[in-house]
């Protein structure tokens, strides 16, 4: 044991001395686990948002196939089929027009055709409108999808019977564009 003053001294600063470093070292060891549970929970917060983001972009893109595979894609097939028989030897065709064919003849196949695919696309296309109208972009516009269901059936009338009125119900302008417009255009953005 010390017996002298500046002994007694000394040995204080150094237990002090100590005491500061143990306290300093746990001070450090303290702020360390801090920082480390800290950073851990931001890089947690991270991963838990970028899991997040991409399941909301694999959601976004599982919808949208479903939107070309449900809805958009099947419509225009069929629409584009009832087009191009429409522009080959439908009633106002240059084929029919231009009297390249015999009259008779084209209006029989144009009949047929019309019955056989045309209004049962048609009858398709309701179905699909009916049935996966939810699936319509938000930028779509309903009204046209609507206009083409009242042509459709209204064209299944008065296919039994011709009727002035029809005139009433004509095919909606610019709805094959549009159906085709969302079809491709979602196309390209999948490749």
């Amino acid at each position: 044991m010390p017996t002298s003053l500046t002994s007694i001294l000394a040995s204080l600063d150094k237990g002090w001395a100590t005491l500061i470093a143990a306290s300093l070292a746990a001070l450090v060891s303290i702020v360390s686990v801090i920082i480390s549970v800290a950073a851990s929970r931001s890089q947690a917060k991270l991963a838990a948002r970028l899991t997040d983001s991409t399941n909301l972009s694999k959601e976004a893109r599982e919808y949208r196939l479903k939107q070309l595979t449900s809805f958009y894609d099947p419509v225009y097939t069929l629409l584009a089929a009832n087009k191009s028989i429409f522009e080959r030897i439908g009633p106002t065709s240059p084929a029919r027009g231009e009297q390249k064919f015999n009259d008779e003849e084209t209006a029989e196949v144009w009949q047929k055709l019309s019955n056989e695919v045309v209004v049962p696309n048609n009858n398709r296309i309701c179905e699909i409108i009916q049935a996966n109208l939810h699936y319509l972009a938000e930028s779509d516009d309903e009204a046209i999808y609507l206009e083409f269901l009242t042509h459709a059936h209204a064209y299944q009338v008065f296919k039994q019977s011709a009727y002035e009125a029809y005139r009433l119900f004509p095919f909606p302008k610019d709805f094959f564009e549009a159906v085709k417009r969302y079809s491709q255009d979602w196309c390209m953005t999948r490749s």
